[in-house]
């Protein structure tokens, strides 16, 4: 009877080394899983020259991004006609300039959403500003979207 009323009395022994690195390998799993679900692009970037010759009713841009382009989108902040409402999708032009040619005039700011090769949609909120000019780049922090 001694040794079960020593074994009820002791305090639990400090956790080991191995017990500590286990539940920490299992909370950066946790917070791994929780950046995945967390909208962002993990700190990816894109920049978007406005070409020459764009204006309210033709838009280009030359996209530089660390990827494959697959699709490029626009969306007006304050659309000025409701079927330019939503995203608008570009057409590739060649290399890495995508254009847009609405059916109405534009009004920015607007916000460019990009499909990479895995089909992943990253958005560039608001990048194009209500003042933009051609032959200018703009550079934004893409979020997931």
């Amino acid at each position: 009877m001694s040794i079960q009323t020593k074994i009820k009395s002791s305090s639990p022994p400090p956790p080991s080394i191995i017990t500590m690195a286990s539940r920490l390998f299992a909370l950066s799993a946790s917070l791994a899983l929780l950046c995945l679900l967390i909208p962002s692009a993990y700190g990816k970037t894109a920049s978007f020259h406005v070409e020459q010759g764009s204006n309210n009713i033709y838009f280009a841009v030359n996209i530089k991004y660390d990827g494959v382009i697959t699709a490029v989108a626009l969306k007006q902040t304050n659309p000025p006609y409701s079927r330019e409402s939503g995203w608008l999708p570009f057409t590739h032009n060649f290399g890495t300039v995508w254009r847009f040619d609405p059916q109405d005039p534009t009004l920015p700011p607007f916000s460019i959403k990009i499909t990479d090769s895995q089909n992943n949609n990253f958005v560039a909120k608001n990048v194009i500003p209500p003042n933009w000019k051609p032959n200018t780049v703009y550079t934004a922090n893409l979020v997931r979207a």
